[in-house]
């Protein structure tokens, strides 16, 4: 095989009849071409595994062969299907599901940035492909603008599943990295292990990208943006651009946390704190869910009792157990309460909800007692205005 570029266009790679060149790079080429016998357009990316010698391109093509087996599980209306893998004069190759789309990398370059709502609908789109693949145990390990296909109708396709990158100094095991620097976690920085949680990181570093027109972490060179993605913090979201909300501003610091734990623990996680965080106001409580007290005029006067007979319902408000005052604050109100709460803190939410409820006799009450714990003020003033939006 000649070097891309110049070499001439194959009429046939496999079973399939090459049209046109898609594109190249300096270790593979894509090529449009058409399956005879399903009678379809397929994309077809060619690898260059003869540029790897010895025993080296040997593991390669068994690693490449489990990872596109792995990822040709990924079945999802937001990922590109794998159809067929072999190998062409000694080269593996992959026939996928063409998709004629532009890349999100080239659309961010013409436009500069997305509006908040069509960044928010593309990120959970992908969160939705990383859902699939992360559940059968692929992770993506380059999520980046290039990797993500638009398409009409707002839909969106994620390409590159498990076999996201082909050179040698890339491949898939620990100590080594893959990825592409700008939205590398931390942990693929240092080529280690990685995980689903991974993938979110990656989310996080487009989604800023998509919302600011700015990279989270920008350098002129590899090193410095390594340097900035290990040891320094984005500008906050939410002061860079007008109109983006800080719960999205919350969603992203999480999502770009240093630390995988720190992070959101699933796609599914991350997609509902990014709906939570995004949502227009909530509409007014329906006469069912609201709790309406009558007036102190129609209520008749208590009798003088001793205190030893009273019960719980004829005690005075100010001396009610904790539990009849909880009354007041519904099942509703104490999920939305703990989600927004979530979406800064993570799963101890649920600890200091439950913690807060023993003494809290009101709604409002409730959300201010748990923004008592959210350190950061801009942080705390969105979290109460989840409450206001009753």
């Amino acid at each position: 095989m000649s070097e891309i570029g110049s070499a001439p266009l194959p009429e046939s790679i496999g079973r399939y009849r090459v049209e046109r060149l898609l594109g190249r790079g300096a270790m593979g080429v894509i090529y449009l071409a058409h399956d005879p016998v399903i009678d379809r357009k397929v994309a077809i990316k060619l690898v260059r595994a003869d540029l790897i010698g010895g025993q080296g391109q040997t593991d390669y093509l068994a690693r490449f062969q489990r990872e596109a087996q792995a990822a040709g599980r990924c079945m999802h209306a937001n990922i590109v299907a794998i159809y067929d893998f072999a190998l062409h004069d000694g080269n593996p190759y992959l026939a996928m599901e063409y998709v004629d789309g532009a890349n999100l990398a080239d659309v961010l370059r013409a436009r500069g940035r997305l509006a908040s709502e069509a960044a928010v609908r593309v990120a959970l789109q992908m969160l939705e492909a990383l859902g699939c693949a992360h559940g059968i145990g692929v992770v993506h390990r380059d999520v980046k603008p290039a990797n993500i296909l638009l398409l009409p109708g707002d839909r969106v396709k994620m390409t590159d599943f498990g076999v996201a990158r082909f050179d040698n100094s890339d491949m898939t095991q620990d100590g080594t990295m893959i990825g592409t620097p700008s939205y590398m976690s931390p942990e693929q920085c240092l080529g280690q292990a990685v995980d689903a949680r991974s993938d979110l990181f990656s989310v996080g570093a487009v989604l800023y990208e998509m919302l600011s027109g700015t990279r989270a972490f920008p350098g002129r060179s590899a090193t410095e943006v390594i340097y900035r993605l290990m040891h320094e913090q984005p500008v906050e979201i939410d002061t860079l651009v007008t109109g983006v909300t800080p719960m999205i501003g919350a969603v992203l610091r999480r999502a770009l946390a240093k630390v995988p734990q720190d992070r959101f623990g699933s796609a599914a996680e991350m997609a509902e704190a990014l709906r939570m965080a995004s949502v227009a106001p909530v509409p007014p409580l329906s006469a069912a869910d609201v709790t309406v007290l009558a007036p102190a005029a129609a209520r008749p006067a208590a009798p003088i009792v001793p205190a030893s007979t009273m019960s719980a319902q004829t005690m005075p408000e100010q001396t009610m157990p904790a539990q009849t005052m909880l009354a007041r604050v519904t099942p509703a109100e104490v999920e939305r309460a703990e989600r927004a709460l979530a979406l800064l803190l993570g799963p101890i939410a649920k600890v200091l909800v439950k913690r807060a409820l023993q003494d809290v006799a009101s709604p409002a009450a409730l959300w201010d007692r748990l923004a008592a714990h959210i350190e950061r003020e801009a942080d705390r003033t969105a979290f109460l205005r989840q409450r206001d939006r009753f």
